[in-house]
């Protein structure tokens, strides 16, 4: 019989190391592959897809005794996950960078080199489970609560779920480390990455992009619930819903960004909690996991943000498409531009892009 082959992401971490190490011991041929997404875009810097990173995915390669390439997919990261983002950023929205770069880079363009090559699967250091049930591929949480990753992954589809495995899905992130350890990876002790795209020293990722695109900054007024107005700020770009760090505003108290308005450029701001609570909200760019749209309302656990906690709500699909959901409880600083990812406890539904917000007044409208 001939050896199975695999392509291995290998993004310079101690996940995806693993994830190929274990391939390579049961006995496939594995080839690791590193994407290049950052020619020109700060590669040297902290984040996703650093020069370091590279150097690190060609030393494990080489420990594992496997070939190592390098695909430059860093014109196509910018036109599809940069630029999108920073045109969220600049309409007062707040864009999940990796809900895009999942399915249009990392797994849509090396499924493309796996299809190519003749490999059998794309594996990943990812915390998640693929589960195959009567030829329907569902995506469940990771074993390692702490690390699990499908909030992410919502927008992969059917095809691809068929051909992506995780393999360390079910285990912890220390028995990772001690595996990588056994077998002599220097990165078994490598900080964990955190799912920015880069970093630059004294620039927020928001003013970095304005930066790469040449991009004016909407400007405008910071303004709080009684109408006044509080200075002006540099641009609605650099605001996200509940945000308190760097306002440089004075009220007495903290004060919080509670909501952006793009047309005018106004960012109000309250020192009023009960502000940033929200009951209910629209969601577009639905992708369902099982590749069918439900056809009635459904209650799941909702989560909003990736370190957010999932709580309890009724979705409601529309005929556009999109989706109305309605929470049990209100949530605290649900953002337009996030994810919102639906679960029946571990198993994902489905999720897509928060559009509106609808106000606590009108929930019980919805």
């Amino acid at each position: 019989m001939s050896v199975k082959k695999v392509i291995a992401a290998m993004s310079g971490g101690v996940d995806s190391s693993v994830a190929a190490a274990i391939y390579k011991e049961r006995g496939y041929e594995v080839i690791g592959v590193t994407l290049r997404l950052r020619t020109g875009l700060s590669a040297e810097n902290g984040g996703c897809a650093s020069k370091e990173d590279e150097e690190h995915a060609a030393e494990a390669a080489r420990i594992m005794d496997i070939p190592h390439l390098i695909l430059d997919y860093s014109d196509d990261f910018k036109n599809k996950v940069l630029r999108p983002s920073w045109d969220e950023f600049a309409k007062g929205r707040t864009p999940n960078p990796c809900t895009l770069c999942n399915p249009r880079i990392k797994f849509g363009k090396l499924l493309e080199y796996a299809a190519q090559t003749g490999a059998e699967k794309v594996i990943t250091g990812h915390y998640a489970i693929i589960r195959e049930d009567h030829g329907i591929f569902k995506l469940e949480r990771g074993s390692d609560p702490a690390k699990d990753q499908t909030y992410f992954l919502y927008a992969l589809t059917q095809e691809m779920l068929s051909h992506i495995h995780f393999p360390i899905g079910e285990i912890n992130k220390s028995s990772v480390r001690e595996y990588a350890r056994k077998i002599g990876l220097r990165n078994h002790a490598k900080k964990d990455s955190q799912d920015a795209c880069f970093s630059i020293p004294g620039e927020t990722f928001q003013e970095s992009l304005k930066r790469i695109f040449n991009e004016d900054a909407h400007i405008g007024r910071f303004i709080t619930p009684d109408g006044k107005a509080h200075g002006f700020h540099k641009g609605i770009h650099q605001y996200t819903i509940g945000q308190r760090k760097g306002l440089g505003v004075a009220l007495g108290c903290p004060a919080y960004v509670s909501a952006i308005d793009a047309s005018s450029g106004d960012v109000s701001i309250s020192t009023d909690p009960a502000d940033l609570m929200t009951g209910s909200f629209d969601v577009v760019s639905l992708n369902w996991q099982s590749g069918v749209m439900p056809n009635a309302p459904f209650r799941a656990m909702i989560q909003v943000r990736y370190r957010s906690r999932p709580a309890p709500g009724l979705v409601t699909p529309r005929a556009d498409g999109g989706a109305t959901v309605l929470m049990d409880e209100p949530l605290r600083a649900v953002t337009i531009g996030q994810a919102a990812v639906f679960y029946n406890d571990t198993l994902l539904l489905g999720g897509g892009c928060i559009d509106r917000i609808i106000p606590l007044t009108q929930t019980d409208e919805v």
